[in-house]
């Protein structure tokens, strides 16, 4: 039965619904977070490569065009990519028909900046604009990222999501110290999930976005590690998980620090904000 309310369509859409438009009253709130917390279990871990976890496009090396990737310049979003259409017209006549009954209905408190709402309309294909900072959407712009299962969470040196996926991997293993965008500040202090998660961050040099799919030097290298550490998570080696690391491996597979240049993006104060792309270049310079 459980198994069966989980996955309903029923029980998904009611909970994006929740936190897209807030809960109509607080009782409401508590029911839904207390069904989750009651039937949805946590993975025993997770392993994500070059993950998209903020939709909003918010940190610097989304728009550098000196990231060798073969993701493109997103500073339109991802739906600027294609081209107009009868369609595509009707679909986004919906949409804007569907966002201003949003706006216009009191729905309860809202995860929304005035970045959002964009004079050319919808930023991301997969979403529109209401829904850019829901915790399911960018998972980087929740409340807290701790009580977490253990992550092991790999990204290319020169891939165009780098940045959120550096911040992802710091807010989720220090959640008290990276406390995510300023429209959410005081909902941490608040939440329930404030314990560490194990986190395992690897940054390879030179590699673009998700660079396991070619057969690279360093792809061997990282398929290694993943399986070292699935083994260690299921316990299969009979070792305990290490503690959270943060490692940049060079071109000869060698574990080394990470750099200066990549913790510039702790002192990102736009966490978060749908950035008009000249300023956020000028600014990440």
């Amino acid at each position: 039965m459980a198994d069966f309310l989980k996955n309903s369509p029923l029980y998904i859409s009611t909970t994006i619904k929740h936190y897209l438009n807030g809960p109509p009253r607080p009782s409401w709130n508590l029911t839904s977070h207390i069904f989750w917390a009651k039937f949805i279990s946590l993975l025993c871990c997770g392993t994500l490569r070059s993950p998209w976890v903020d939709l909003t496009a918010s940190l610097p090396s989304i728009l550098d065009d000196g990231c060798a990737d073969y993701i493109p310049n997103l500073s339109g979003g991802s739906a600027s990519f294609y081209a107009e259409s009868q369609a595509s017209k009707e679909y986004k006549g919906k949409d804007a028909a569907l966002a201003a009954k949003i706006k216009n209905q009191n729905l309860g408190p809202k995860i929304w900046h005035d970045s959002f709402d964009r004079p050319e309309g919808r930023l991301q294909l997969y979403v529109n604009n209401e829904g850019l900072a829901i915790p399911y959407v960018s998972p980087m712009l929740a409340e807290s990222l701790g009580n977490l299962p253990p992550l092991l969470l790999v990204a290319g040196d020169e891939e165009r999501l780098r940045d959120e996926t550096i911040y992802y991997a710091y807010r989720s293993a220090e959640p008290t110290k990276y406390k995510g965008p300023s429209y959410n500040a005081g909902k941490f202090e608040k939440s329930q999930f404030q314990t560490p998660t194990n986190t395992t961050f690897e940054i390879y040099e030179e590699m673009p976005h998700v660079f396991q799919f070619v057969d690279y030097a360093c792809t061997t290298k990282s398929y290694e590690r993943m399986s070292e550490f699935i083994n260690r998570v299921t316990n299969i080696l009979n070792e305990p998980l290490p503690p959270s690391s943060f490692n940049y491996i060079n071109i000869k597979g060698e574990l080394n620090p990470l750099n200066e240049r990549h913790k510039k993006v702790f002192n990102w104060e736009k966490i978060g904000i749908v950035p008009n792309s000249a300023a956020l270049l000028s600014e990440s310079k």
